[in-house]
């Protein structure tokens, strides 16, 4: 039986590392392109083979992975939003990806990518192909039996999914049932950030994926560093959308929630959003 390659394009974080350990456990060789802007800390002996590459020459990744016999591919860790590209060196393959980009949204860059290794014979696996150990369940996964009310819950499910299904962002953050700040831009700690300097104590969070959410790019997290935050801002509930959120260091993630009192419970998209 021959062995199928991996090629992971990694991002920071640890879920290039949680990925390719799910993709050995399945019997795939891994090798990984590293995006060097986003100062990745993949291990060398984590993967077969590890490359360094810039954000800015896709080519690169593609003749590494075609050098190592890559079949499939998936993209896993955080690549920051204000990464500066003015600042980046562009190869013919970037500049040719760009053209065709008809906005600068997350998911038309991730269709031009996706596209871009199709095109090439890559087979592009979603992320929950390999990090299924870190998706969140359905009901409470830590803390105390009670989050928010009834009618604020719904709200915030109703207005998180709403958010989302515009791609404009995906977590609200709300108190008392009022809506105190709804992600743009920035990731989803700067906005707990913000409705803490505007609100703080009480708070409640919502967290909801796209309506079609492409799982192959792009799927929403949470971790300890978002726990510690919420703790800070005395907030009381974290809702995330179950089946498509991933939980990064589970473990910890409820321990400490449990010690903040911080409720966090795996839902199910409203049917009136979707």
């Amino acid at each position: 039986m021959t062995t199928r390659t991996l090629g992971i394009i990694a991002g920071g974080g640890q879920l290039p590392v949680i990925a390719a350990r799910g993709a050995r456990r399945q019997g795939f060789r891994v090798v990984v392109s590293a995006i060097a802007e986003t100062r990745s800390t993949f291990p060398k002996k984590g993967a077969a083979r590890l490359e360094f590459v810039s954000l800015g020459r896709p080519g690169q990744t593609l003749s590494f992975f075609r050098e190592e016999g890559v079949t499939d591919v998936v993209f896993a860790g955080k690549v920051d939003k204000s990464l500066n590209f003015a600042n980046l060196d562009f190869d013919d393959v970037a500049m040719a990806m760009i053209a065709r980009l008809p906005g600068r949204a997350d998911m038309n860059i991730a269709a031009v990518l996706i596209d871009e290794l199709t095109s090439r014979g890559f087979h592009v696996r979603a992320q929950t192909d390999f990090l299924a150990e870190l998706v969140a369940p359905a009901g409470r996964i830590a803390g105390p039996e009670d989050g928010a009310p009834e009618r604020e819950k719904r709200i915030g499910l109703e207005v998180a999914s709403a958010l989302a299904a515009h791609d404009v962002g995906q977590t609200v953050v709300l108190r008392d049932g009022a809506v105190i700040a709804l992600e743009a831009f920035e990731h989803t700690d700067a906005t707990i950030k913000r409705a803490a300097r505007l609100a703080g104590g009480d708070l409640v969070v919502v967290k909801m994926a796209r309506p079609r959410q492409d799982l192959r790019f792009d799927v929403p997290a949470v971790g300890p560093q978002t726990v510690k935050l919420l703790s800070a801002a005395g907030a009381k509930a974290l809702y995330v959308e179950a089946g498509k959120t991933l939980l990064i260091d589970r473990r910890k993630l409820e321990k400490l929630a449990n010690t903040a009192g911080l409720m966090i419970e795996g839902v199910e998209r409203p049917a009136s959003v979707e």
